[in-house]
């Protein structure tokens, strides 16, 4: 019996060490010094403001409590509320992307709808990417502050407004993992008697799950500190985490803010870590491949 064989993900590539030579030690340098400069410093005056008695007095046992992060977490119900209300929405708005962008990304790479609507749908897709938040945020605002339509004040429209902002991250991951998947693997589920919705069940989703998990935590963190959008749709019940530190900073209150920030990043960086155990370490870089 002849055996055929389907490639299911795309060329692999290889990683080549470059030989630095003298330059080995000073490019070494230089990489930490952005680093420093760029994460390391700032996430040192979050910490230590975080867990300061006054911000300012500088480094010291004195100054050292960790009574603002337990106010943070446990006491206040402002924080609570916020950081259920963002993980709510981000975690919705993620998965109506994925979900949306996975349908369009099928129809388009299978042929479903034909070249030139396979095409509009790609650029609508896409269209987000380069409209400002405050701007998506306005359009909402227009289109669901009055009836039948009336969804503004509620939780409904962040979450809508979240999905579209990062509707082109979801996207941009989806036709990725579709277009690595051979349809011959389809064809033969098709050709054994199965239908369209039995070899999507049965091959498609089976091996798009990573790929689908690394693009939901992609879509996720963005949506989770997401400002520019959320600061004019969000009402009091509604208020998420970006907001509230919105506020934090112009009350002046920097330790409950810094406290509020060093929890989003520990939020953050599990969920990149989890990412990277996922996809591996080119995880990030996956928001803009092609």
């Amino acid at each position: 019996m002849r055996k055929g064989y389907v490639a299911l993900t795309g060329k692999g590539g290889e990683r080549r060490p470059v030989a630095l030579g003298a330059w080995r030690w000073p490019m070494l340098g230089f990489c930490l010094f952005v680093c420093t400069l760029s994460f390391f410093m700032p996430m040192m005056v979050i910490l230590q403001a975080a867990t300061a008695k006054a911000w300012g007095r500088g480094f010291s046992l004195d100054n050292f409590t960790l009574d603002n992060l337990r106010f943070t977490l446990f006491e206040n119900h402002l924080t609570r509320d916020a950081t259920i209300n963002t993980f709510t929405y981000a975690g919705g708005a993620s998965l109506i992307a994925i979900v949306l962008s996975l349908c369009i990304a099928y129809a388009v790479n299978r042929n479903l709808v034909g070249r030139r609507l396979g095409n509009t749908l790609s650029f609508l897709t896409m269209a987000p990417f380069v409209i400002p938040g405050i701007v998506l945020a306005i359009g909402f605002y227009a289109a669901y502050a009055n009836p039948p339509l009336l969804l503004y004040g509620t939780a409904w429209i962040l979450i809508l407004a979240f999905a579209t902002r990062f509707l082109p991250i979801a996207f941009t991951n989806a036709n990725a993992a579709i277009r690595s998947i051979n349809p011959e693997l389809e064809d033969a589920v098709r050709i054994l008697g199965g239908s369209r919705f039995t070899a999507i069940a049965r091959v498609v989703m089976p091996l798009l799950k990573r790929s689908l998990a690394g693009a939901f935590i992609l879509v996720f963190i963005p949506a989770t500190r997401e400002l520019s959008t959320a600061i004019f749709l969000y009402s009091i019940d509604t208020q998420v985490l970006s907001v509230l530190l919105f506020d934090k900073s112009d009350e002046g209150n920097f330790e409950a803010l810094a406290s509020i920030g060093l929890i989003l990043v520990f939020i953050t960086v599990a969920l990149i870590l989890i990412g990277f155990r996922l996809m591996g370490r080119d995880f990030m870089l996956r928001r803009t491949a092609a």
